[in-house]
């Protein structure tokens, strides 16, 4: 496939883009090590920008304060975003405080985004004591294995992903991070050798690189119920595709079979995008949304509206309005959810399944409380008016908290407003 390396020279950072990531990188290190105490061990740029697997204008840049771990966790979060925010600020930048696992420095320097997050610098087989810990140690992993070669071909895995709209492990996109990335390449040794391999690849797939059993002496691994299953080298109680969706596993495997059967260039331009225009050149049905303000970023946001969606398909499809898909998606200011109907008006009848004739008790019970009985299928029925003719009444409903839905500390229903179209 001679175009991939057309590809790889558009995916691939410059020479001149390198060197400028570093030299800022480098600024901030040494400004965080004059500011810092006798606390802090080192002072560390991490993450795919340092391992040469990053992707052409990206301009993220990860910095990570190792703390000695005789610091408290309120020590050493105070300390680092101290640290992160006077060398941000004596580097003219601004910064923002974001959370993960405990809080951390979200900077801005010119293009380039910068977070210095603080750790406890641990070794291999150490426990951890904040999440964060384990990043260094990815770092040494990956460093002492991946050579140029391997980090070009880490690059293309990315491009592929990226373009499937799968490349990202927040809540947002359920996909492939980095570090996967990486590993992936390393065990596989190129980016057609994993796709390749997927074509055998079933739910639950599990993966075990060959340097972990040179690592740990008999080596114990931890049993996950994840699609996809690739222990971490430097945890084995890990997984590192564990925030991968079912669906976007599916996904990955499907359109790699699709790009080995007919190989394109445009799988690395936006597909998805491509893909989504196509499927909408079609004759839509109702559409209803529910919109609110956004008051959490997506990370916050998303597990709540997927928790809210869940929560109304059950009364949605309890009053058998089935809808033909459903999605959250956000915008800057707003937090959406998004449902098609291909029917959204019904009868004002609907037929209520009841006991077997033969069992009597149970009959008995179904005939007080419900009138116009009869049998079919050796069951008893009734016919009963619905409580909802429409599914506007029934999302009206929700809106004013006359349906139980699941609650949602930063999706209001009050702020809620109902949008809705007809048929297009």
């Amino acid at each position: 496939m001679k175009f991939l390396k057309k590809i790889l020279e558009e995916v691939k950072p410059s020479e001149e883009e390198v060197r400028e990531l570093k030299e800022v990188a480098n600024k901030v290190i040494d400004k965080i090590k004059e500011f810092s105490d006798n606390s802090v061990l080192e002072v560390l740029h991490l993450g795919s920008s340092a391992r040469n697997t990053n992707l052409k204008n990206d301009f993220d840049i990860d910095i990570f304060i190792l703390f000695d771990k005789s610091l408290s966790i309120e020590e050493l979060e105070r300390k680092g975003l101290e640290l992160g925010k006077k060398a941000l600020e004596s580097l003219g930048g601004s910064y923002v405080i974001s959370y993960a696992s405990h809080p951390y420095v979200k900077g801005k320097l010119g293009k380039y985004n910068i977070d210095i997050v603080p750790c406890y610098k641990i070794e291999f087989g150490e426990k951890i004591i904040s999440a964060v810990d384990r990043t260094p140690l990815h770092h040494k992993f990956l460093v002492e294995r991946l050579n140029e070669k391997l980090c070009d071909e880490v690059r293309l895995l990315k491009a592929f992903l990226k373009s499937l709209n799968i490349y990202g492990s927040d809540v947002k996109t359920k996909g492939f991070s980095g570090y996967l990335c990486e590993l992936l390449i390393l065990k596989y040794g190129s980016f057609l050798n994993l796709l390749q391999d997927t074509q055998n690849w079933r739910l639950r797939k599990v993966i075990i690189l060959d340097d972990i059993y040179k690592i740990y002496e008999n080596p114990k691994f931890k049993e996950f119920d994840d699609p996809l299953i690739v222990y971490d080298p430097t945890d084995l109680n890990r997984n590192v595709a564990s925030p991968l969706s079912k669906e976007n596993f599916c996904k990955f495997v499907y359109y790699s079979w699709l790009f080995l059967s007919e190989p394109k260039e445009e799988f690395f331009y936006n597909y998805h995008k491509r893909l989504e225009e196509e499927l909408n050149e079609r004759e839509h049905g109702f559409i209803v949304k529910l919109e609110f303000p956004k008051e959490e970023v997506d990370d916050i946001v998303y597990p709540q509206l997927e928790k809210l969606e869940k929560s109304i398909n059950k009364h949605i499809i309890k009053n058998d309005f089935v809808p033909i898909r459903s999605k959250c998606y956000t915008t800057d200011n707003y937090c959406y959810i998004e449902w098609e109907f291909l029917v959204y008006e019904l009868p004002n009848v609907k037929v209520i399944e009841g006991p077997p004739i033969f069992a009597k008790e149970r009959v008995k019970s179904f005939i007080r409380k419900h009138k116009k009985t009869f049998v079919k299928d050796c069951k008893l029925c009734c016919y009963e008016e619905r409580k909802y003719k429409n599914v506007l009444e029934l999302f009206k409903d929700i809106l004013n908290k006359k349906v139980p839905i699941a609650k949602t500390k930063h999706i209001s229903l009050e702020k809620g407003k109902l949008i809705w179209s007809q048929v297009q």
